[in-house]
């Protein structure tokens, strides 16, 4: 352990080394997208295969683990970007790439999948709806085109020539295919170096999730009905038929399979316990027919893990305030090494993203509230770990400020959580106060982390402080939590946005007559909603890609068009005209006080632009014009840099005239 530590020391010390800058940092570096990306380790550790991004495009690169010298690598044409990378071999790899098209400012992953060994030579597409190579005027194809969105179910163990995947076939409407999820799914065997494709079965239920062992055996499926139910099926071969999954296994039927063990003798599930609703991951044993809870004890839901050696998650990743680790009941080295890397990184998130198939080489990741993330190299043998590059390398942590993790009860006494950040350079004894909303909500990871998030370090970096609240509703603090928030968009979640902010104000961290409510999706519908239901709190009011009548995610958003899309709007919104008008500001905007600014892309299908349309004129009728930037290739978020820069400038002069001086 002490070799770890003070190895691991002197690099952070020979970083922080640098003199920290005293003054407010430039818009750029807070609006441009990471250069120095995601790395993966061969399976052998003599190489890595990451993704860098340089002149508006993402890279791949092979480098040497030992000297980080590139020995192959491919640069994508004009605008698009490397979208994933991972390895087939210790000579091969096989990616994806996103799209840069002329609709749409931001690449779009294709569903294409294309091969190369780690020299860059025989690179070919092996999968996609451009994949067929029949020469015109002949019939033979070694490839087929296929129109469906492919995802890597085995790197098959002894086989290094093909990989099992799942195909979703697209769904055609009108002259466009849409990856809706409403077709059964094929399973099918795919040669990484010629691309020919073997059908092996198709999946009986429209968008089912298929677990594969290493031998390429399909033995556990789940799916979701359009009513949201989730269902889990078992069989002991490809020639038995499927089995309800608890049935099958003696087990709750709530518990969902998540992946199998390396050797295949363990079944790994995910599940909430009845008595307290957190998600966590459970060991199921073959052998022994026993049924093992991984992780107990926390508070909130496991939002990611790491495996150890045999394949079996052993620490666990959950944010109650700051990131807190669990680690698993069965004993391991990972837990271990892990330990120790937790101690030398004492107050960042560390968690092991990558390893070589002896374990000897591990990649770890370390991130934190002012640190976007940085990669380490760790030697097993030696307990020594080597910095290898960061995230956004011209991010210096020290001159970012804190977030610092809150918590109190509303008065209908339900327990909140959430973040305050106070600028580090202001000379205000109390700083106006920005609300800043999540969108969401529901799905998983739809609530605010304790992380580095470059819009709450670009307020606070102009003296603005940022509060976070997980109204009820978010993700991540149960399902009960999750569920107090289905029919309460504009009522009760509201709510508890007004009394987070009503609460740093009564603590005397900000100024109460500074205050300005931002969010972005649902976070910009509820920003609106709050200026209807507390038009004396606040001074201004930013929806960005917001929802202003709950009724258009009915009739103009791609949410109906996907599997279960209408259920789920009935779920959690109700079908009662009544509700859903007095849910949706565009009919309140009598009520608004706040002076308003909306930002909104013409290419958003989630929410599409009429929102802020319809408010926008609503607004005007009422003499009560707002600001409108709206971008014609953006789709929900804006993307380019550019227009990034462009985006957030006016919204820092919006802040300005609004709440800086008041």
């Amino acid at each position: 352990m002490k070799v770890v530590y003070s190895c691991l020391v002197i690099l952070c010390f020979l970083f922080l080394s640098i003199k920290p800058a005293l003054s407010s940092l430039p818009l750029d570096d807070f609006v441009k997208h990471g250069d120095y990306l995601d790395l993966k380790l061969s399976p052998d550790g003599k190489h890595l295969a990451a993704r860098v991004r340089a002149d508006n495009r993402v890279f791949m690169v092979i480098l040497e683990t030992n000297s980080m010298k590139p020995v192959g690598g491919l640069k994508p044409d004009k605008r698009d970007i490397i979208h994933s990378v991972n390895w087939v071999s210790n000579e091969r790899v096989v990616f994806e790439y996103a799209e840069k098209t002329h609709n749409f400012d931001q690449p779009i992953p294709t569903g294409e999948l294309y091969a190369a060994n780690i020299d860059n030579s025989h690179r070919l597409m092996i999968y996609g709806y451009r994949a067929g190579d029949a020469k015109v005027g002949s019939r033979i194809s070694n490839r087929e085109d296929n129109f469906a969105t492919q995802e890597i179910l085995s790197y098959l163990e002894h086989d290094k020539k093909h990989i099992l995947i799942i195909e979703y076939p697209w769904s055609k409407e009108r002259n466009t295919y849409y990856d809706a999820r409403k077709r059964e799914p094929i399973i099918s065997k795919l040669n990484v170096f010629n691309g020919k494709k073997r059908k092996v079965e198709v999946l009986p239920h429209p968008g089912a999730v298929a677990f594969a062992n290493r031998k390429g055996e399909v033995k556990f499926m789940s799916w979701r009905t359009k009513e949201g139910d989730y269902f889990s099926a078992y069989r002991q071969n490809s020639d038995a038929p499927w089995q309800d999954l608890g049935t099958a296994l003696g087990i709750s039927d709530s518990l969902s399979p998540v992946k199998l063990s390396k050797n295949g003798q363990q079944l790994i599930l995910l599940g909430r316990p009845p008595e307290t609703g957190i998600l966590t991951y459970y060991q199921y044993d073959f052998g022994s027919a026993t049924l093992t809870t991984l992780f107990t004890g926390h508070k909130t839901d496991i939002e990611s893990y790491t495996s150890n050696e045999a394949g079996v998650p052993a620490v666990a990743l959950t944010f109650p305030g700051a990131s807190e680790y669990v680690y698993s009941s069965v004993e391991s080295r990972t837990v271990d090494i892990h330990k120790m890397l937790a101690e030398a990184f004492a107050g960042q998130t560390a968690m092991i993203s990558s390893r070589s198939a002896d374990g000897s080489k591990l990649l770890v990741h370390v991130s934190s509230d002012i640190n976007p993330g940085e990669y380490y190299l760790f030697q097993r043998d030696t307990l020594k770990a080597k910095f290898l590059w960061a995230n956004a390398s011209w991010i210096d942590p020290r001159t970012l400020s804190k977030m610092m993790p809150v918590q109190f009860n509303t008065d209908d006494d339900v327990t909140l959580n959430g973040y305050l950040t106070l600028p580090k350079h202001t000379t205000a004894k109390k700083p106006p106060l920005v609300v800043m909303i999540h969108g969401g909500p529901h799905q998983p990871g739809t609530r605010d982390y304790w992380e580095y998030n470059p819009e709450v370090q670009l307020m606070a970096n102009e003296g603005y402080a940022v509060l976070q609240v997980n109204y009820r509703g978010s993700y991540g603090y149960g399902d009960e939590f999750r569920k107090k928030g289905y029919r309460e968009w504009g009522g009760k979640m509201i709510d508890d946005i007004t009394f987070a902010a009503n609460w740093a104000i009564d603590k005397g961290y900000v100024d109460g007559n500074s205050v300005c409510v931002y969010g972005a999706s649902y976070g910009g519908y509820a920003a609106l909603m709050s200026a209807v239901k507390a038009p004396d709190l606040y001074k201004c009011a930013i929806g960005y890609v917001g929802i202003y009548d709950l009724n258009f995610m009915f009739t103009e958003s791609d949410i109906p068009n996907s599997w279960g899309g209408k259920e789920y709007l009935q779920r959690v919104l109700g079908s009662d005209p009544q509700q859903l008008r007095a849910f949706s500001p565009l009919y309140h905007v009598d009520k608004i006080k706040a002076n308003v600014m909306l930002i909104h892309g013409s290419k958003d299908t989630r929410v599409p632009e009429v929102n802020s349309e319809a408010l926008y004129n609503a607004l005007k009728k009422q003499g009560k014009t707002p600001l409108y930037l709206k971008y014609k290739q953006a789709g929900h978020g804006v993307y380019d840099e550019q227009n990034r820069k462009e985006l957030y400038q006016g919204l820092l002069n919006f802040l300005a005239r609004n709440i800086k001086g008041a």
